[in-house]
């Protein structure tokens, strides 16, 4: 069966190479460089998402927390666990028992898959494992574990690991238009597929829309923007904002600190970049927490990447992560998905593609 892949982000190139490994002839078909998007501007985490769990998304999480430890078991040279501190305030958005129930819930959900089980560091000990952290109205922190990754290099040893079993991969290539009978036009140039796979990301609606097809799911698009400081945190943490409550992420990362995400909608035809106002939301959150504070001089680079959110709330932090698999004759859909979760959907994929139980 020969199958194209449009779109070289890491669920594209998962799906590929699952495909692969089932005898199937496959082309990934990308209109630039592979994993050059939003699949290497992510928060470089491997995880199962406890934030997800205030939206009810427990097979989500199971999921994730199952790939998760694939990833760490089969690539160690570019993932490693990681060790978060949340710490619990007075003040704070969620009381300590709240979040509590979220890490025992989090805990019983990983089974097997569990790195460690979370622990409470009272107030005295915190101080003294976080000096860099502010004490007024600290009450202690939990203590957690997940995983990290570089993306980029991660996402280059899947497709490594594709073209090896034969996947081949087609950069500066636009796909202009396709059908639903495996027809596809790549720079104005006629082709025909078994199957066609649709892993275009934040782009997956507009290649169908474009080719005059209805799909099922509408997309949000959700800019989530990092940005990277001077000087490595003793500790990776996993805070909350106070202004609206949204979690964010302060990570080492390659010798310096990991300052993300932020969560804002924005249309396909704007820059993906941080805007001044993310910037400083990051930059504010981060001095409420920390001894030493910064400023736009301490930022060493700034990056943003485009989620693609199945439509489902107007608040874009309370937009569910779960993928979904639209199958249209010969078209085969994919709308969403996390890094964490792309092998898990690129095994899916493959069996729905090849009419596997």
């Amino acid at each position: 069966m020969k199958i194209a892949v449009i779109g070289g982000g890491i669920n594209g190139l998962c799906c590929a190479w699952q495909l692969a490994l089932k005898g199937a002839s496959v082309e990934v078909i990308e209109k630039d460089k592979i994993m050059n998007q939003t699949s290497s501007a992510s928060s470089k985490l491997l995880h199962g998402g406890l934030r997800y769990l205030e939206n009810l998304e427990f097979s989500l999480v199971y999921e994730s927390l199952r790939e998760r430890n694939w990833w760490l078991k089969n690539v160690p040279e570019l993932t490693n666990e990681l060790h978060m501190i949340l710490p619990v305030y007075n003040d704070g958005p969620r009381s300590k028992w709240i979040i509590k129930a979220g890490l025992l819930f989090y805990d019983i959900l990983s089974g097997k898959a569990n790195i460690s089980k979370h622990q409470w560091i009272s107030k005295e000990e915190i101080k003294l494992k976080c000096p860099d952290l502010k004490t007024k109205n600290l009450v202690g922190a939990f203590r957690f574990s997940d995983g990290q990754m570089d993306d980029y290099k991660l996402g280059m040893w899947v497709a490594d690991r594709a073209k090896e079993d034969g996947v081949k991969i087609i950069e500066n290539s636009k796909v202009n238009k396709i059908d639903l009978d495996g027809n596809i036009i790549i720079n104005d140039s006629a082709y025909k597929f078994d199957r066609i796979v649709n892993t275009c990301g934040p782009w997956a609606h507009e290649l169908i829309e474009k080719s005059n097809i209805e799909g099922q799911f509408k997309l949000d698009l959700i800019r989530g923007s990092h940005i990277l400081i001077k000087s490595e945190p003793d500790h990776a943490y996993f805070l909350q904002a106070e202004n609206d409550g949204r979690i964010f992420f302060v990570l080492p990362y390659n010798g310096n600190t990991l300052i993300g995400t932020t969560e804002v909608r924005q249309e396909l035809n704007q820059p993906i970049e941080p805007s001044k106002d993310e910037i400083n939301y990051l930059l504010c959150e981060y001095n409420k927490y920390f001894v030493v504070e910064k400023n736009e001089d301490d930022i060493i680079k700034k990056f943003a990447g485009l989620r693609p959110l199945i439509s489902s709330t107007k608040n874009p932090k309370d937009i569910k992560r779960e993928y979904k698999i639209e199958i249209m004759d010969s078209l085969i859909n994919v709308y969403g998905g996390k890094w964490t979760t792309a092998m898990s959907l690129g095994k899916k994929v493959a069996k729905k593609v090849l009419h596997e139980n």
